[in-house]
């Protein structure tokens, strides 16, 4: 585009073309007005070289000559000589501090631009002393002058910010970025710009976008970053800005042909990836774009950025929630704390799926794009959006951040060798910014008599809240992966249709770390005599009888089994550790399983399918020995005693 940033049509804002040329240039020097007009015809046919030297005779001839500043200005920003262009801009203001205010904002605008936040602020500053400026231009100095100020105190504030580059098994010569992580960070895929033709590499048009993936080691060291291959990466197409979910058995994408759309595709059990499948609508819409997904740690919501209408700006960040792979919920901004009138991007949903990082060029920051983070206030209400600070966030573009799911490590692509291009770096993220940090258990699903996987459905709840965490689904092999935030107690239920409900319980205030995640493979015992389920889930207080509130939600989930098995007879067990004595554990034990009975029978459930029995401590399924093994021994068991 010829005419770029800097005096936007300035000779016909002046009224001066080389065709009309007005009466009252601010020289009365004939040589210097001719050699304008000479200039000004060069300029015309983009002779740019024969312009400025007739505009440097015009202003040897005489050196108030604002008109010949301004437009030799203009040559020089056209030609990337940034410090030219504004002494020559200077000048003219020297010369007349009036005769073309936009001038201050031209060049405060290219000097925020390169960073130089002291010298842009003294001209925004001086532009907003005139009246008769456009309002859309006054309201925007004024924005720009909010960004120099934070960032110069950003600058005299330092984040702390040591970026590693993760090295020659991830990147390359060629454009490495948009990194995607599983939760249990063994698996890496990012997108890398390569050429068609190998035999052309310096052409920009010889360039696509692919997948390539990687894995740790045992060493925990990144393996060869190689090709996802076909079907996935397409011969000719631009697939990028990918979203691993939390398993890293499923990735959401970016391919963009004319606009841009969502795709996913699936791991299969070959460790190949499926054929990608196009997100229906309303997540894509025909003439708009949707791009840059990402995913939720339970992979039931799906954030992105669109142009779609009933946006606050020019991108925006959506989200939508999973009802089926084959239907989604209609999509709704992310709301006007984050979602600014100009262009929000690479939003990515943390593993504790309470913390959202994105760029945004709309919001106070250093100026391009800024990486931000808000945190979940409720279910429709996000923070205030705060920046990551400086060093990481410059002058120039950040977006394309990833976090991992303890919280720690940030990943993102930058060019700061520009030997090598655009690579991927990782570093400490200072603990002001840090997400909660999140555990995970994982493990597969089985039938408890056949030991074959089974597809199973999965929740976490908080149990002092109540409140529904996460709720997903195991994969086909019964391979699941569950994130656990820190600092909650949870409870976590398995369940398949004709199977028993597998549930356990997650302490992370002080048994478990997010820094040692879980394995624990589950067994489902299928519905039938004889049966039994442990409800780990099920409190009472210390010492009594009496239910605590953190039980409601797998006593509910008891209540749904019962119903949806109508001639279902259960036995309800009380179960105690061996401290105290026999007696008193007795009849501890049988009060506990009475109360259980009573909370279903209050619920309408049939006295005759329900008994209970206190067993004390006679049928221990640990050792009594440890205080781990004591808290397995007291338990509430649920039987079938009858079909």
């Amino acid at each position: 585009m010829r005419f770029k940033v800097f005096i936007v049509i300035i000779l016909v804002a002046l009224g001066v073309t080389a065709v009309a040329q007005p009466k009252n240039l601010t020289t009365k020097n004939k040589k210097a007005t001719e050699s304008f007009y000479a200039a000004l015809e060069a300029y015309e046919r983009y002779d740019l070289k024969n312009a400025e030297r007739l505009l440097l005779e015009a202003i040897q001839r005489d050196k108030n000559f604002v008109e010949a500043y301004l437009t030799i200005s203009q040559i020089y920003q056209e030609t990337g000589r940034d410090e030219e262009c504004i002494a020559a801009a200077d000048q003219a203001t020297k010369v007349n501090p009036d005769f073309f205010p936009s001038i201050y904002y031209n060049i405060a605008n290219l000097l925020f631009k390169k960073g130089e936040y002291l010298r842009a602020a003294e001209r925004y500053t001086k532009f907003l002393t005139y009246r008769n400026i456009r309002a859309e231009s006054a309201f925007m100095a004024k924005l720009k002058l909010q960004n120099c100020e934070f960032a110069l105190n950003a600058i005299a504030n330092p984040v702390p910010f040591e970026p590693i580059n993760l090295g020659s098994s991830v990147n390359s010569s060629l454009d490495e970025y948009w990194p995607s992580l599983s939760a249990d960070e063994n698996t890496l895929v990012i997108t890398v710009n390569l050429p068609f033709d190998t035999t052309s590499i310096a052409s920009i048009y010889n360039r696509q976008e692919d997948f390539f993936i990687t894995h740790r080691n045992e060493t925990a060291e990144w393996e060869q970053v190689r090709s996802m291959g076909s079907p996935i990466n397409s011969p000719r197409g631009n697939e990028g800005a990918q979203s691993l979910t939390a398993d890293g058995n499923r990735m959401y994408f970016t391919v963009c042909v004319g606009v841009c759309n969502i795709f996913y595709s699936d791991k299969l059990p070959n460790g190949e990836w499926s054929k990608p499948a196009k997100l229906p609508e309303p997540v894509n819409l025909t003439n708009y774009s949707e791009k840059q997904p990402s995913i939720s740690p339970d992979g039931r919501t799906l954030y992105f950025v669109s142009n779609r209408p009933g946006g606050k700006g020019k991108f925006d960040i959506w989200y939508s929630h999973k009802i089926s792979d084959s239907e989604w919920g209609q999509p709704k901004s992310i709301g006007d704390t984050i979602n600014s009138p100009f262009n929000e991007q690479s939003p990515f949903i943390h593993f504790d799926n309470q913390t959202l990082f994105f760029a945004s060029d709309g919001h106070v920051g250093m100026g391009g794009l800024d990486l931000y983070l808000s945190r979940r206030v409720n279910d429709t209400l996000w923070s205030k959006p705060v920046n990551l600070g400086y060093p990481i966030n410059t002058f120039t573009d950040e977006d394309g951040l990833i976090v991992n799911a303890k919280g720690t490590t940030a990943y993102y692509s930058s060019d700061r060798n520009t030997q090598t291009g655009r690579d991927i770096y990782k570093f400490n993220l200072y603990p002001e910014a840090r997400p909660q940090a999140v555990s995970y258990v994982k493990g597969v699903i089985r039938d408890a008599k056949t030991d074959w996987p089974i597809k199973a459905n999965f929740s976490l709840i908080d149990v002092t809240t109540g409140e529904e965490i996460m709720k997903s689904s195991s994969e086909k092999n019964g391979e699941y992966l569950v994130c656990l935030p820190a600092n909650r107690n949870y409870a976590f239920m398995a369940s398949s249709p004709t199977y028993l409900f597998f549930s356990e319980h997650f302490n992370l205030k002080e048994t478990h770390s997010a820094t040692q995640p879980l394995e624990m493979n589950i067994y489902l015992n299928p519905i039938s005599v004889g049966q039994t389920m442990v409800m780990r889930n099920v409190f009472f207080e210390t010492a009594s009888w009496s239910l605590k509130d953190e039980s409601i939600a797998e006593l509910g989930k008891l209540l749904d089994l019962l119903k949806q098995n109508s001639t279902m007879r259960i036995e309800v067990g009380g179960h105690t550790d061996s401290v105290g004595s026999d007696d008193e554990n007795i009849t501890l034990s049988e009060k506990r399983a009475k109360a259980v009975a009573d909370d279903l029978l209050q619920k309408g459930i049939a006295s005759e399918r329900i008994t209970w029995k206190g067993y004390g401590e006679t049928k221990p399924i640990n050792s009594n020995t440890t205080d781990e093994g004591r808290a397995k021994n007291r338990r509430t068991e649920i039987k079938i005693i009858g079909m």
